[in-house]
């Protein structure tokens, strides 16, 4: 507990611990309540007296404890909490409505009218934001805020967010997005962070409902114009001293190559030899000495991912060179981090067959130890998985902060 605590504090301490928990588990009892949160049974009793009679948790009958005997269920039942999410790409934006329980709403793909506009890019943030916000007011949803998903690196320093991304309108590298979107949204709190990060949220809180106890430690790494990574540790994301923590695309795996990308200073990066912007390059380069070849150059993902599991002799080479890299950068990382889970996403090809052949490199790479509890899982999320951890990203702000206490008390007030 921080010096100072003051009973009022304690109180929204504990009323947060208790919706986080209720967050993480759909169907949860009393007894496990106070067995997870640590708090003694009569301050749960009270605190989800309280719940009951705002409404925002409903009993919900007998479910299965944990001894395998029934016992009186609860649940969390704010669906009309939501969070306003935008996702910044380079070219076009994404905006939808996101819940506490994670369900997306009214999601819209919005291409720029200009992208070298910085002004009219930011003009249409508001618009599609405000369009948002009016579907809420329809609805009769209680709006936390807007939380808004970059790509690129999000850096920040003394409270300023940049976003250090190539392809943006100029400007846009020294326009502070956070401060921006809070003038824009003025009577709004403003969360901001980088899409890798929103993911992996989105991963950790699936794979916790799924497998009923969230991932002590999660690494989601997301493919597409490079590699971005999320770090997902206790349930909260580990962003380093100025918020790129996780940009594991820019990893070095040799120092020997000069080869590098335009989005990258230096070569002989990871993202240069297993990330599928590398695959498709290196298609494109290689497909003339491939004359038996169904791929052009101008395939694009997919046309590659389904040669490969045709059996075309240039996406078979291409895509058996990226999953050694791919096994051997993702070595580095679980010696480095030691993740429980490590989830892979985006545009990173989901086969059974690459899956194989990456298992067969983590084993002659990583010691029995490591490879008896390795755990990689393909993402069955789309660009949503950003939008849905966009709005974890908000909710779990609120509970960080204690905000979300004086949240209920002045939204659910009689």
């Amino acid at each position: 507990m921080k010096l100072g605590s003051n009973i009022i504090d304690i109180q929204k301490k504990n009323r947060s611990i208790v919706l986080q928990t209720l967050m993480e588990h759909p169907e949860i009892s009393r007894v496990e309540l106070a067995r997870i949160t640590q708090l003694n049974k009569a301050t749960i009793t009270n605190i989800i007296h309280e719940f009951l009679h705002a409404g925002i948790v409903k009993e919900i009958g007998q479910i299965e404890a944990s001894n395998g005997r029934k016992v009186a269920g609860l649940s969390l039942c704010m669906e009309g909490v939501v969070t306003v999410v935008v996702y910044i790409h380079t070219s076009y934006m994404l905006t939808a409505v996101c819940n506490m329980h994670g369900k997306i709403e009214n999601d819209t793909w919005t291409a720029y009218r200009d992208d070298h506009d910085m002004v009219g890019v930011l003009e249409q943030y508001q618009e599609e934001g405000q369009k948002q916000l009016e579907y809420c007011r329809a609805k009769n949803y209680k709006v936390l805020g807007v939380s808004v998903a970059t790509l690129g690196w999000l850096f920040h320093e003394n409270g300023r967010y940049y976003i250090k991304a190539g392809m943006m309108a100029e400007g846009f590298e020294e326009l502070d997005i956070k401060n921006a979107f809070s003038e824009m949204f003025p009577d709004m709190e403003i969360w901001v962070d980088h899409d890798a990060n929103m993911s992996a949220l989105a991963e950790w809180y699936e794979l916790g409902k799924e497998g009923k106890r969230m991932p002590e430690s999660l690494l989601s790494i997301v493919g597409g114009i490079g590699f971005g990574g999320g770090i997902v540790i206790r349930g909260e994301v580990f962003g380093g001293s100025n918020g790129i923590a996780g940009e594991v695309g820019h990893m070095g795996i040799n120092c020997m190559t000069q080869r590098s990308r335009k989005n990258s200073r230096i070569g002989g990066i990871w993202e240069d030899y297993a990330s599928p912007a590398a695959i498709r390059e290196t298609v494109w380069e290689a497909y003339q000495d491939y004359p038996g070849t169904v791929l052009k150059e101008n395939s694009g993902l997919p046309e590659i991912y389904d040669a490969y599991e045709m059996g075309d002799e240039l996406a078979e080479r291409v895509l058996n060179h990226a999953v050694k890299y791919l096994a051997y950068g993702l070595t580095s990382l679980i010696f480095i981090l030691n993740p429980e889970v490590i989830v892979l996403g985006d545009e990173i090809i989901r086969s059974s067959k690459f899956e194989k052949r990456l298992y067969q490199y983590m084993r002659d790479f990583l010691p029995d130890e490591l490879y008896r509890t390795l755990n990689i899982q393909f993402s069955r999320f789309g660009k949503n998985g950003i939008l849905i951890g966009a709005g974890l990203a908000m909710v779990k702000h609120y509970l960080r902060t204690y905000k979300m206490i004086d949240f209920i008390a002045d939204t659910y007030r009689e």
